[in-house]
């Protein structure tokens, strides 16, 4: 007997966060960033200060991910980065046009959320929510 795997929190976990994925990243597409840019220019805004290093480990990001789409917020002028006091990390941070791009940016990403709370329904979401963040801690 095999499985096919239809009831696998990893598959369908990884389904939908794409899917989520796609929804948001429509929301930004018109200003040429993605969902996960998104959310680590709001981490940088968060964590100011924060080495590259606590921010994935603060925000769930994988290191090489985080690396990645730092280089291309640089890239764009929207972020900057400076030696840390010890060691080799960086501590990246907003310029003014990152800052200004993620106010831009902030009411996009409230609909997107509104619009997910309504289609799942307000009891859904919440209860999506709770579950992810308690999968976070197993």
């Amino acid at each position: 007997m095999t499985d096919a795997f239809a009831d696998c929190l990893v598959t369908n976990s990884r389904m939908a966060a794409r899917a989520i994925t796609r929804r948001y990243d429509a929301y930004l597409r018109p200003f040429g960033v993605t969902s996960t840019q998104l959310s680590l220019l709001g981490a940088l805004r968060g964590l100011a200060g924060a080495t590259v290093s606590e921010i994935a480990e603060q925000r769930g990001f994988e290191r090489t991910t985080l690396t990645r789409n730092l280089d291309r917020l640089q890239a764009m002028g929207l972020v900057v980065s400076k030696a840390a006091a010890r060691g080799n990390g960086r501590i990246p941070g907003l310029t003014q046009g990152g800052e200004a791009l993620l106010d831009r940016l902030l009411p996009l990403w409230r609909q997107a959320q509104a619009d997910m709370r309504a289609e799942l329904s307000p009891q859904l979401f919440a209860d999506s929510i709770g579950a992810l963040k308690r999968l976070q801690t197993i």
